[in-house]
């Protein structure tokens, strides 16, 4: 099923992408999930939790008391594309361009947690800095390629 879910995904992204796609993630801000239990806890905390997470995710994603904002990443064999996109019902719907980058330009790491994979980017010849996560918790693998991909 998750295969099934990726291969759509895929397909909504490729209309906007030049080059065929060979992995797609949907990410939001890193430290998204630790937010959520934070909101039980204090609301404060989870503010300025929020607030930081939204910093460091370079307006790529953005968090807040009413909702998350995800990014799709499509990785080519030489590129990686940046849409913002938002669900819509059981579907995913691609909106504006936020970000392109050669992968020769790019230092990516990645460290799994107990809920998501933490995705850090930057973009050497540009000092940008990106922290997001992919929600790999009962995602029924729907990240391993991508993750498989960014790596590679």
């Amino acid at each position: 099923m998750a295969q099934d879910y990726v291969a759509e995904i895929k397909q909504i992204a490729q209309e906007r992408v030049p080059e065929p796609i060979e992995a797609v993630g949907i990410l939001q801000p890193a430290g998204t999930w630790g937010g959520f239990g934070l909101d039980y806890v204090s609301g404060v905390a989870a503010m300025f939790k929020r607030r930081k997470a939204n910093k460091d995710a370079g307006g790529l994603a953005r968090t807040s008391w009413k909702g998350t904002k995800t990014v799709l990443l499509a990785v080519t064999s030489n590129k990686v594309y940046a849409f913002s996109c938002k669900p819509k019902g059981r579907k995913w719907t691609v909106q504006d361009q936020l970000g392109g980058w050669n992968r020769a330009d790019l230092q990516i790491a990645t460290t799994p947690g107990r809920l998501s994979t933490r995705v850090v980017i930057d973009v050497v010849p540009t000092g940008e800095h990106y922290e997001l996560e992919a929600t790999t918790a009962g995602d029924r693998g729907f990240h391993d390629h991508f993750l498989a991909a960014i790596n590679a």
